[in-house]
This record gives structure tokens, C-alpha cells and sequence, in this order.
């Protein structure tokens, strides 16, 4: 391949330069054999240890505050383990990747406030950390002697908490990973055999004795100083962590695709695209299969005249190109494939010439382009999205005698929650949020207001909507209003009453970027006043009358209120305005049967103004205040959805899980199908779930149902399936709907109707945690559960003689030594490995089959759980070992490292499942 200006540098380059960067990334991390203090070994170039300053690793004083008692304790960071350690009566840490946040300033003034410590000067020495512990969410507060020892401390853990990320997000995979697992168990000193026995038990390796031994002495004969040969050195401990780590079952497959011996680029091509199922054309396979195959490439007194016909890859470049970031397990079929992220490091600009080594190096370091952005369209109306939506954000446990808390707005906004509750009562003297008529406890509605300021776009840029469930007196209503405009400001959508145009359809996620939408019923679109209507007037008989704005002071401030809305500021209007002219101009080829009513708000009339009416026992429905916040999302009451009933585009329902679920078995999905094209639905659990249990989404994500809320607290298999969905489009919060619910003429598509079968081998894991209870040293007898869960299909015109589809909604299935298909998925199992949890191999190979509609694979959703063999350890309330869940559209085919998570989703470092995934048609 001769290089041009639009091709890679060539081969020889290539690979040269890949070997280059791939030691220079290596040594990031590693760690040089210790010196004669017997300290922990460390590198210069480490990127843990230019994190953490020395002073903080060797420790400093700092006063730990809680509601009890305050203490001085010694804290200290140790990079090489990822690990806050402070010494009590024992010595107590938390892992790094368990840390969800660190507050100061302004973010801790709530807890300040709590615990109010004995000095005044305390808020810039104040750090509040969140972090999750047995799958429980964790606070501590730390008061250090000055500011700079505090900014310090938060500088320091935010850089090693950042580089725990990019392990665990694949940047650091290979060498580095490696040589972080190396110094996370180093013990500083040297491991002697009995050392080495101690820690296979507590990493649950299975070797026997002997085994053990013949590793300990491969390691240490294969030093060149073999006069000491009782004890593991750290390049020592390196090579028997080589071998520990062996992949047997990747050796397996490596053998299986050579080819006479060889693994060359035409068995890389053809598993890339058999086996692997890649959309990589043929030239960026070839740029691939050169960074892998460097260091095979046999020795040349001319390191730049290899040829490809010489390069092969070793079975160690096999086994790092499985694991890495270039073999993903996820991808959004939504997304345009994005380049391997290897190839960065040869960017088109340099294609002519050599590659600089530290450029180069940056190319393949640097965040990749639109990871932390979207990939779907979204400039969509909103109706053609799911929106990741919470329900009751303010409690964390019971929805009777819960807790009402900020920390659930904080939670569900950084994990890119895009519709939060607020359920509002009266309060003295400003309103409360709470659940009403229950024991849980209140918040203010000014607090909470200022938490979703805060958050709001963290983690979104996308618009946020507050559903606000309100139980307050008009008085009430403008307070309610008045909190809101003084902490939202101009990130408040609202707009004049009176006058407003008409849309015809929803405004995009990108017309409404950074804004905060009210949703709540609109109480003068009432059973009484037709759905349908046209312009300013439309409905002013049926407008209500008003008390006397001269009988008491409170009607006179809402009469003010109306005339301030009136007046509305310039800027804002038309801010407004030129989303709904965007949302206008925009072509969007609707045919007419499909496209939306006339809008139906019904306007308030001037004259109809509360200070026009002599009647003093009439009293207004609700605040003009509160009107102006209902732009885009106005609630209405559901009444049906046919041809008598229209409903204007900005007019949303709310439907319990009982409501929703008597509608689409009803036969009328289709109807449902075609309403939510142009308009929003909300869905929420029913009242019977105390304990805050989660119904399965993808049932009503089927009906084409947007804002599916749930219970955010309760991480179940509900919760598990919204979090997998809304991991697509970078967590933006807004997901694209499948083509056949979101756009018009799509009736042959919605009855087609396809048999597949999901195929996974699973081949074997890697590094499971141990059970929560299980005493030090105890062993794991792992197996894998897979599970398959597929929306409710019975109200797409099924065939006859099919049998009903799982119920809507219903519980998941409990996992089974053999195949059962009650619920609303079958669960299948693989045998147990007796005391391994280390690296336990299955190859075993399990099939489900399942219907689709509609080509709608990103509504099925796959969960493999491995849990622990034995005392109940099958059962679903058992808590597995770790879980992994993915839409089965965004789940690569081929051979897959996945990811594993605890209980909380929370990734682990090190630990992983090996699969092969595919999908078979019938």
C-alpha cells in the first residue's frame, strides 16, 4: 500500500510507531523493582503517584464531623491501591471508584448547617464525601486545618478518582491496567510463598498447592540475580502475576483461528467480519491489525523494511486487542460507527511523514472526539424520544414513612435524569415537598429548587422537566412561582398567557437546550371545556370567575401577578418566540392524516381577569402565575384517545402502570403508537408499590410512551433495563425511539413479526468480587445466569394460534436450573465452578428464542448475573455477585469482554465476563 495524503504513514512506520507508544503507555504506572527502604515501588512517570502529592500520602490530620461526636483522625491517600485510608480504633478505607462525589463550598452548605461546627470560618475547609459501601450510599465530612490543605486534599482525589475512571473506561487497558493491579497488591516488602498463598485465597484463585509453587519458581528463575530465591521481588511478582493471570481459554481460540500456524491479516480480516460482525472497511482493519501485530514481526537489521505479508499477531496482542476499547461490547445502533481508538494515533494530517512519538502519544491519550456527546439527532420534535424519568426524585426508601431528601435529585441529575417529581404541598410559610398523607419527612421547595439548579445540566444539556404534582391554593401557586423564577432565572420556560401562537408540533431537544420546563395540569382544560379549540377567546364562557381583587390583600397580589405576566420582559418572549417560529419552519413531511390537531389550550380572556369579577364566592382554579410556566408541557386529564378526542401537541396525560397497562391490552397499542408520535406521555408506578418496587419499562417503551418514570432508589431489574437504556447517546437523557413508533406510516412495519434465537457462549470471568458476607479467604462456586426480556407483544396483531405474551409490567423471572418462560422473560443458567473466582471457566453455550416486532431490538434487554451456588444463592432477591444489562440491538456480536457491575451499577475494576454473543433468524 503506497501512502498518499489521504492514507496512513506506511506499514513499517506504523508499526514502529505502535510499538513505541505501546512501551511508552506501558511504563505509565510501572513501577521499578524496590529499593533497599522495602517501600512501595514507584515510577516517575506514574500517573497515580503526580496525583497525590507525598504529604497527603504519608497523612495529615484532619477533624472527622458527624451528628455525634467530632475527631482528629489521621488521613492519607495511597495511589497504588486507589484507596482514602484514615486510622480509627482500625484502620478503615474507601476505594476510590466507590467515592460518587466530593462537596465544598457552596455544594456542602446544607450539611455545614446540620452539623454546624464550633468555628466560623469553616466553610472553605469543609469536604463532604458521597460514596457508596455494601450498596448503601455513605456521607463524611472532613474540616481541614486551612483552606489550602483542603484544596489540596480535593485536587488530589478528584485526579485519582478521574484516573480510576479511565481505567475502568478502557484508556488505561493493557500494560497500565496491568501494572495497576500489580501495585494495588504489592505489599512493599517482597512476597515470600506464604505471602503468595494468603493472597490467591483472598483473590479466591483456585490453584492447588503445588501449581502455586511451580509459579512461585518460574517467577524467580527467570531473574538473572538468582541468589536470593525465597522471595518475590517486584519484577518477580510482575512475571507470577503473568502466569497467575494466564487465559487458557483465549489460548483455545487463538489456536482454533491460526491458520498453518500463523495468525496473519487475512485470518484477522476474516474474524474481524465473520466472526465479529464489523462495519470496518478493509483499510482501517489493516491499520488495526498493525497495531496489534508489532510485536511479532520478526527481528530486521532494517526495523523500517518489514513487509505485511511477514506481520502476524502473538497470541498476548490477541488477547489485549479482545480486551481493549477497539472490541467494544456496547455500541448505539443509532450512532454512526466511530473509529477504533487506536487509529488516533495516526491521524491524516501526518499521513506523508514520521509520526512524532509524543504526539502520537497524546493522539492516542486524548478523550475521544464526541465521547462525552450525543450521536443521535436531536433536533427531533420531543415526542420522538425516550426521556429518562424518575418518579417521587425526593424520596430515597419507602414511598409511606420514607425519606424525603435532596440526594435524590442530586443522584438521579448526575446520572443524566432528565424529568424529575416534584409533588408540592401547602407549608408556613412558603410550600413543602413531601408525599402527602404519608409519614415521610418535608423538604423546603426552595431547597429543592436550589439542588436541581445546581445539577440540572451536569450530566445533560438537555432540556429538564419538572413534573409538579401541586396541591396548593392559587396564593400558594404564585410563591410556588416566585421561588422557581428567582432560582431558575432565564433557564425558566415560560411565556404571556394571553396571545401565545399556536404550535403545531413540539419543539427538539436542541431548540430547548439548557431549559427548565414546568409540567402540570392545567385545571381550565377541564372535563366541562372542549379539548379542542382555536384562538385567543376559544373557551371564554367557560372561563371561571373570580373573586374581587379589591376583597383582600391576596387577590390584590395575584392581580398583580397577571398584570406582571402581562409585562413580560422582551428578551424572554422572545426567546420563546423564536423556539415555536424554529419548531414552525421546520419541514417535517407529516401526511395529513398524522398530523396534529389545532391547539386546544383554551386562553384566558382580558376581561375574564380576576379583577373584572363582582362575584366574591368564586375563587380562581389556579394562578395566572402558574399558567405562564405551561408551555410545551401542559397536563391535561386522559380522555381517550380517538377520533372525538384531540389533543393540542403541548398537551400531555400522566397514566399509572394500571391505566396504561388496561389500555394497550385493550387493542388499542396501535392508538397509543400513533398519539405518542406527536405527543408526550408520562407513566408511573402504581400506589401499591410501598417499597418502591420498579415495573420492567420496555413494556410501555413499546406503546411508544416517553417518560417512563421509576423508582430511582430501588436499583432493580426495572431500574437495571432504564439505566442500559439510557447509557445510549452519551447519557444525554434523551433517546431516539425506534422508527416504528416515531414516525408516521409505519403499519407494515408494526406488523411484522420475526423468530430469532440469542446464542451466547459463556466462555469464562475474570476477577469476581467475593460475596458480601463471605468471611476472608471463603471460596466462590460462581455460575452465570442469562436472562432475556421482551416487551409485551400481544397487542400487535398476533398470529392465531400464538400463545399470549407475558403480562405487562410483571416481575421478573427467578433464575432456574432449566429454561422457564413465566413472566415477561426466560432465564437459562450455566453449571457452578467449584472454589474459583479468580478465573473460572464455563464454555458452555445457552439459546433463547424470542419474537420481535417491528425490527425493535433495542426493546429487548439482556442480563447476565453471576451469582454463588448454594445456600439460595439462585433466588432473584438474592443479590448477585455482579450483573451486567444492554439493549440486545447494543450488544456487539462475536467475542466480548463485558464489563461487570455491583448491585449499584457500579463498574468493577478488574473484573469481567467473557462471552461470545450472537443472533440467529428462524
Amino acid at each position: 500500500m503506497s501512502p498518499s495524503s489521504d492514507q496512513p504513514p506506511p506499514l513499517s512506520t506504523r508499526r514502529r510507531l505502535g510499538a513505541s507508544i505501546r512501551r511508552r503507555l506501558g511504563r505509565i504506572g510501572r513501577s521499578k523493582s524496590p529499593g533497599s527502604d522495602g517501600t512501595t515501588p514507584r515510577s516517575s512517570s506514574s500517573s497515580a503517584d503526580d496525583a497525590v502529592p507525598k504529604i497527603l500520602q504519608d497523612g495529615i490530620l484532619l477533624t472527622k464531623i458527624s451528628s455525634k461526636k467530632q475527631r482528629k483522625l489521621l488521613f492519607r491517600l495511597d495511589p497504588d491501591r486507589g484507596q482514602l485510608i484514615w486510622e480509627s480504633k482500625v484502620r478503615k478505607y474507601i476505594p476510590i471508584e466507590a467515592i460518587r462525589e466530593l462537596r465544598s463550598g457552596l455544594d456542602a452548605k446544607a450539611y455545614r448547617e446540620q452539623f454546624q461546627p464550633p468555628t466560623q470560618d469553616y466553610e472553605d475547609r469543609w469536604l463532604t464525601i458521597v460514596y457508596i459501601v455494601n450498596s448503601t450510599w455513605k456521607t463524611m465530612h472532613l474540616l481541614a486545618p486551612t483552606k489550602d490543605v483542603m484544596d489540596m486534599w480535593t485536587m488530589a482525589m478528584r485526579r485519582l478518582h478521574s484516573a480510576q475512571t479511565d481505567l475502568m473506561s478502557g484508556l488505561g487497558q493493557g500494560d497500565m491496567l496491568e501494572a495497576v493491579w500489580e501495585r494495588h497488591y504489592w505489599n512493599g516488602r517482597g512476597f515470600s510463598f506464604d505471602d503468595v498463598e494468603k493472597l490467591c485465597k483472598r483473590l479466591n484463585v483456585s490453584h492447588g498447592e503445588s501449581e502455586l509453587r511451580r509459579l512461585f519458581q518460574a517467577s524467580l528463575f527467570c531473574r538473572a540475580d538468582s541468589s536470593k530465591h525465597d522471595c518475590l521481588d517486584f519484577d518477580d511478582f510482575g512475571l507470577f502475576v503473568k502466569l497467575l493471570k494466564a487465559r487458557p481459554d483465549i489460548e483455545r481460540l487463538y489456536k482454533k483461528l491460526q491458520k498453518q500456524g500463523r495468525f496473519d491479516f487475512e485470518v484477522f480480516q476474516q474474524f474481524m467480519r465473520d466472526v465479529q460482525q464489523t462495519k470496518l472497511g478493509n483499510a482501517e482493519l489493516q491499520a488495526l491489525f498493525d497495531i496489534y501485530a508489532y510485536d511479532s514481526v520478526p527481528s530486521s537489521p532494517d526495523p523500517y523494511s518489514s513487509s505485511a505479508s511477514s506481520a502476524t499477531i502473538s497470541v498476548e496482542s490477541f488477547a489485549s486487542f479482545l480486551l481493549s476499547t477497539d472490541n467494544p461490547a456496547f455500541a448505539d445502533p443509532e450512532e454512526k460507527p466511530r473509529e477504533p481508538k487506536a487509529l488516533r494515533i495516526y491521524p491524516p494530517s501526518f499521513a506523508k511523514g514520521v509520526l512524532d512519538e509524543a504526539t502520537v502519544g497524546e493522539a492516542l491519550c486524548a478523550p475521544e472526539a464526541g465521547s462525552d456527546g450525543v450521536g443521535h439527532d436531536m433536533t427531533r420534535p420531543l415526542s420522538e424520544y425516550y426521556i429518562s424519568s424518575s418518579h417521587n426524585t425526593y424520596l430515597v426508601g419507602h414511598q409511606l414513612v420514607g425519606e424525603s431528601t435532596i440526594e435524590g435529585y442530586v443522584r438521579a441529575l448526575q446520572a443524566g435524569c432528565r424529568c424529575v417529581e416534584l409533588d408540592i404541598h401547602p407549608g408556613n410559610p412558603a410550600p413543602l415537598v413531601t408525599h402527602g398523607n404519608t409519614l415521610t419527612t418535608k423538604l423546603a421547595l426552595r431547597t429543592v429548587c436550589e439542588t436541581i439548579a445546581q445539577y440540572a445540566f451536569c450530566a445533560s444539556p438537555y432540556p429538564l422537566i419538572i413534573s409538579a404534582e401541586i396541591h396548593c391554593p392559587p396564593a400558594q401557586q404564585d410563591m410556588i412561582v416566585d421561588i422557581m423564577q428567582s432560582v431558575f432565572g432565564d433557564k425558566l420556560m415560560r411565556a404571556p398567557v394571553d396571545g401565545r401562537p399556536q404550535i403545531d408540533e413540539l419543539p427538539s431537544p436542541d431548540d430547548l437546550r439548557g431549559m427548565i420546563m414546568v409540567k402540570a395540569k392545567n385545571l381550565y382544560v377541564s372535563r366541562d371545556a372542549p379539548l379542542v379549540g382555536g384562538g385567543a377567546g376559544s373557551g371564554a364562557a367557560d372561563a371561571p370567575a373570580y373573586t374581587s381583587a379589591d376583597s383582600t390583600a391576596e387577590d390584590s397580589e395575584r392581580g398583580s401577578k397577571v398584570e406582571e405576566i402581562k409585562r413580560e420582559p422582551p428578551p424572554l418572549l422572545q426567546k420563546a418566540s423564536a423556539a415555536i417560529q424554529r419548531v414552525r419552519s421546520r419541514s417535517r413531511g407529516l401526511s395529513s392524516s398524522d398530523s396534529s390537531p389545532p391547539s386546544s389550550y383554551i386562553p384566558l380572556s382580558p376581561h375574564k381577569s380576576p379583577s373584572s369579577t363582582s362575584d366574591p364566592s368564586k375563587t380562581p382554579k389556579m394562578s395566572f402565575a402558574l399558567l405562564a410556566l405551561l408551555v410545551y408541557t401542559v397536563g391535561v386529564k386522559y380522555r381517550g384517545i380517538n377520533k372525538k378526542e384531540a389533543y393540542a401537541p403541548q398537551h400531555m396525560f400522566s397514566l399509572s402502570e394500571n391505566t396504561a397497562t388496561k389500555i394497550i391490552k385493550s387493542g388499542a397499542v396501535l392508538d397509543v403508537i400513533k398519539h405518542t408520535r406527536t405527543h408526550l406521555v408520562r407513566i408511573y408506578p402504581k400506589g401499591t408499590r410501598l417499597k418502591s418496587s420498579n415495573y420492567e419499562p420496555h413494556g410501555y417503551w413499546s406503546a411508544g410512551a416517553q417518560l417512563v418514570a421509576l423508582n430511582w432508589q430501588t436499583l432493580d431489574l426495572g431500574y437495571m433495563m432504564n439505566h442500559a437504556m439510557f447509557q445510549r447517546n452519551g447519557g444525554a437523557g434523551y433517546v431516539l425511539k425506534p422508527r416504528a413508533l416515531r414516525l408516521p406510516n409505519q403499519k407494515d412495519l408494526l406488523a411484522k413479526r420475526t423468530e430469532h434465537v440469542f446464542e451466547v457462549g459463556i466462555i469464562s470471568a475474570q476477577q469476581l468480587p467475593p460475596p458480601k458476607d463471605a468471611s476472608s479467604g471463603g471460596g466462590i462456586d460462581p455460575f452465570v445466569e442469562v436472562s432475556l426480556h421482551v416487551p409485551d407483544w400481544s397487542g400487535f396483531h398476533p398470529p392465531r394460534g400464538a400463545l399470549p405474551s407475558p403480562a405487562l409490567g410483571s416481575p421478573s423471572t427467578p433464575a432456574s436450573a432449566s429454561a422457564n418462560a413465566s413472566g415477561s422473560g426466560m432465564t437459562l443458567r450455566t453449571s457452578s465452578v467449584k472454589n474459583n473466582g479468580f478465573n473460572p471457566v464455563w464454555e458452555e453455550k445457552l439459546a433463547i428464542p424470542f419474537t420481535c416486532v417491528g425490527d425493535m431490538m433495542e426493546l429487548v434487554f439482556v442480563r447476565f448475573a453471576v451469582r454463588q451456588d448454594g445456600g439460595g444463592g439462585s433466588r432473584d432477591d438474592d443479590e448477585p455477585l455482579a450483573v451486567y444489562c444492554a439493549p440486545l440491538a447494543c450488544l456487539q456480536q462475536g467475542y466480548r469482554h463485558l464489563p461487570l457491575h455491583d448491585t449499584q451499577l457500579s463498574q468493577y475494576l478488574f473484573s469481567t465476563l467473557f462471552v461470545k454473543i450472537g443472533v440467529k433468524d428462524l
